[in-house]
């Protein structure tokens, strides 16, 4: 499903109107209708039903005023309520409120100091309409529309927004004062990135999207992940062997994470990789159980990690493998930085680097890797990490993840699965937003759960994009389906073992 900025919606509508000849106020009677077509199927008969409209003064509010007088001819018992300067109506917006006027129409003017007998009468609907701004706003909420909505956000009645909730920022998900909390947002056309990415996603309630009843075009690249990535799976003929799905060598653990390192491998083969061979450090050989995992210990430094002494014999476990994995519970230490980059250097094929390794990758060290290579290469950083990454802070890095993440794929050359809430995964021209996942997902292992699944996924043949895609979309979803009896508690071996439930 694409998605859009609000700026992105506008100049795709003023594209159609030019090239089409369709007319604002056209594409205003769609809107509308599908709405309505929406509000009844999600809330059943509405002859009868008190339902409100919050009406701005441009097309957003058109649209809203459309939606009022045919739920007035459906037998709904109608209030609008007019908010903003009403000198400034666009043209669309004047005409359908002229024509809701003149067919009798309850329509009234919100009043500073009437805010009272506004709660009062909110308190009466069944259900409220949200079609103050849409997509055009930007900024913050003040004076007496913030008393308005904190009086809208107190009703029990179900909320439904336009396009994008009051508030929030329908280009960034930014949410810098007061906004409405709305049960559904309806998404004309295309999905809003304002109500995908946090907090706005957490504003929009169920996000659904209707057409506009003609074609929309979009140059964009931004897409938002759903079931219909798990088509990307490629099949497995009944003849394949464990070496039609590729071997993975897994560079991970330290005296400290050997934890880090199981999860990852394990993550490999339940991802459907053919086999895998984890390197680590001699010292922590004993605490593995025999399973299925290649256990290939190597030498390692005083503190426990690999390091100088380990490098050629991790350079000689690379040959003959089809993926690389490197980076969990490695720790950061300069010997240990020295040698990811070593073996990064004399890698050729698809890499995911995660972790302790995305340390070793300064723009030096970037620099030297031909962009050739470096587009084989998969980074999966949380926050903290990325900050690290473009020399920022992690709250800033959340702040504008999607940005952050298309501007260092597209400087670097390379495929980031910026994770956290929700993750992104991006390449120079095109952007994924992930769906799936829950907050209990935020626990130690998860990230070392996606290095493998990553992994296995490469090794089964889909190219860097598509596998990082996937592997975050799979990974968010196993999460959702472990999560179902309870989200606080969620472990990552537990998100592990769902993978082969979403994949069967």
């Amino acid at each position: 499903m694409q998605v859009v900025t609000g700026a992105e919606m506008q100049a795709s509508e003023k594209e159609a109107f030019a090239e089409v000849g369709i007319s604002p106020l056209v594409v205003m009677e769609n809107a509308g209708s599908r709405i309505v077509e929406v509000l009844k199927d999600k809330y059943g008969p509405l002859a009868g039903k008190r339902v409100h409209i919050l009406a701005g003064t441009g097309n957003n509010g058109g649209d809203g005023l459309v939606v009022a007088r045919m739920l007035l001819t459906l037998g709904a018992r109608i209030k609008v309520y007019l908010v903003g300067n009403q000198e400034k109506l666009s043209s669309e917006n004047r005409t359908n409120l002229q024509i809701l006027r003149n067919l009798g129409g309850d329509i009234q003017v919100i009043e500073a100091g009437k805010l009272g007998k506004l709660r009062f009468s909110l308190g009466l609907a069944d259900l409220i309409i949200d079609a103050i701004f849409g997509t055009g706003f930007s900024g913050q909420i003040e004076g007496k529309l913030e008393s308005v909505l904190s009086l809208v956000n107190e009703t029990k009645c179900p909320l439904v927004a336009i396009d994008c909730p009051t508030g929030v920022n329908a280009s960034t998900g930014e949410v810098q004062g007061a906004a409405l909390r709305a049960d559904l947002t309806i998404n004309l056309g295309f999905l809003k990135v304002g109500c995908i990415l946090y907090p706005g996603r957490a504003y929009a309630g169920e996000n659904l999207v209707v057409d506009l009843g003609f074609p929309l075009k979009h140059q964009g690249s931004r897409y938002v992940l759903s079931d219909e990535a798990l088509s990307w799976l490629p099949p497995r003929e009944p003849w394949s062997h464990k070496g039609s799905f590729g071997h993975t060598l897994v560079i991970a653990g330290s005296q400290v994470y050997a934890g880090a390192a199981s999860l990852s491998a394990q993550a490999v083969l339940r991802g459907g990789g053919g086999m895998v061979t984890l390197a680590i450090p001699q010292g922590i050989y004993a605490r593995f159980a025999p399973d299925e995992v290649i256990l290939t210990p190597v030498s390692q430094t005083p503190a426990g990690t690999i390091g100088v002494p380990s490098l050629q014999e991790l350079l000689a476990l690379m040959e003959g493998k089809d993926v690389l994995a490197i980076g969990p519970g490695l720790t950061r230490s300069p010997e240990v930085m020295q040698v990811v980059q070593e073996c990064l250097r004399k890698w050729n094929g698809p890499a995911v680097i995660d972790a302790d390794a995305l340390g070793a990758l300064d723009a030096d060290f970037l620099q030297s890797v031909p962009a050739e290579r470096r587009s084989r290469w998969i980074l999966t950083p949380h926050p903290g990490e990325m900050a690290s990454l473009v020399g920022s802070e992690a709250r800033q890095v959340d702040a504008k993840r999607l940005h952050v993440a298309q501007d260092f794929a597209e400087k670097w050359q390379v495929v980031v699965a910026l994770k956290g809430a929700p993750t992104i995964v991006s390449e120079a021209k095109t952007t994924f937003i992930n769906s799936s996942g829950n907050v209990g997902m935020a626990t130690a292992g998860s990230g070392d759960v996606l290095t493998g699944l990553v992994a296995a996924l490469l090794s089964q043949g889909l190219d860097s994009l598509q596998a990082a895609a996937l592997a975050v979309y799979i990974h968010g979803k196993a999460g959702d389906l472990k999560g179902q009896n309870g989200q606080r508690g969620l472990r990552a071996g537990d998100i592990l073992q769902g993978i082969q439930e979403i994949l069967q």
